[in-house]
């Protein structure tokens, strides 16, 4: 569609990211199981700030002067260099007339001259349904290389159901210990915690992603502590700590401060050879009991993992999270140039 111009914006211009911003928050709200956009609030900070782990470039589309669509690149840094995070929004009121093709188009040549081999993004659907992120994906080359499902907990019900699955967790921890922190990882651990995050990437379900293992350093983790307090969130952990006090799990959950609604799950591990003693179901009570006394306004918790991942989701299930949407990781492997 050679009438849409698709140009990159710099993101410390308000008016052009809010322009991006929005076609997002629009796109979002019309496809997704649940508003996870982030607001403008947190957008504006969140994507203006640079990062040493990750290059990102914006992408506008405009047609006549009026914006009809927007594309977010990620190009890693710290770890898989072969890899760029690729994702296309189309404003609903001017879809189907190629401004899709048009962006992805732009974002694949720039994730070209970059070098990149793998291009992955992320396709959202009903429960057993399709739907047009996941036709667009088909037809743009990008076959499903990981299905997970997206989960939500209703903080406002849930919660009754928690004193027996606590009692469970106290009955079987023996010797470890659950603890929970916000913001920053108390010093004496940050070692081991750095060790749990650098085996997150290898121990999860990957399918068939082209995603390698990353390398947590005190500095890199030090810097996403920063950006987080600077763009306006809270971060919780708990950890599970052995009978000697080092750390054998972890698990993180985000909250943006101004608008504490929707709470967001980031990783969680429990070290295989420690595994059994209910760490992982109370770490995640932890977190989530405590978004209800730091945010008494949190109203869902959100959340998404691998069908194979059993263990997971049973825990997800005991706590009361239920299934809302398909989130399928898709993916297109290109040769060097």
């Amino acid at each position: 569609m050679t009438d849409v111009r698709v140009r990159e914006i710099d993101p410390t211009d308000g008016t052009a990211l809010r322009s991006w911003w929005e076609v997002g928050a629009a796109s979002s709200a019309h496809d997704r199981a649940y508003d996870g956009w982030p607001s403008w609030d947190v957008a504006r900070p969140l994507y203006s700030l640079p990062r040493t782990d990750l290059a990102r470039r914006l992408l506008l589309a405009t047609k006549d002067s009026v914006v009809v669509g927007s594309g977010f690149l990620v190009l890693f840094l710290a770890d898989n260099r072969h890899l760029a995070e690729l994702d296309v929004q189309v404003h609903p009121d001017h879809r189907r007339r190629g401004v899709g093709r048009a962006v992805l188009a732009e974002l694949e040549r720039l994730a070209a001259d970059d070098g990149r081999t793998a291009y992955v993004g992320s396709a959202y659907a009903p429960p057993g349904e399709g739907s047009p992120s996941t036709a667009f994906a088909e037809a743009s080359g990008y076959p499903v290389a990981s299905r997970e499902e997206t989960k939500l907990l209703d903080l406002r019900t849930a919660p009754a159901s928690w004193g027996p699955l606590e009692a469970e967790v106290a009955a079987h921890l023996g010797g470890y210990r659950v603890v929970a922190f916000e913001d920053r990882v108390p010093e004496e651990w940050v070692p081991d915690f750095c060790d749990l995050l650098s085996a997150f990437m290898t121990m999860v379900p990957r399918g068939d992603l082209d995603v390698g293992a990353a390398s947590w350093t005190p500095e890199r983790l030090h810097e996403v502590e920063e950006r987080t307090a600077a763009t306006g969130r809270r971060w919780l952990v708990a950890v599970g700590v052995t009978p000697g006090g080092g750390l054998c799990g972890f698990h993180e959950l985000g909250v943006v401060a101004a608008d504490p609604r929707v709470a967001t799950v980031g990783g969680t591990l429990v070290l295989p050879g420690h595994r059994g003693h209910r760490i992982g179901l109370g770490m995640k009570l932890a977190t989530h009991r405590r978004v209800l006394e730091l945010f008494p306004d949190a109203t869902s918790v959100v959340t998404s993992n691998a069908g194979v991942n059993a263990a997971m989701n049973a825990v997800n299930e005991a706590l009361g999270y239920r299934v809302v949407e398909q989130a399928l990781d898709v993916q297109k492997r290109v040769r060097p140039s």
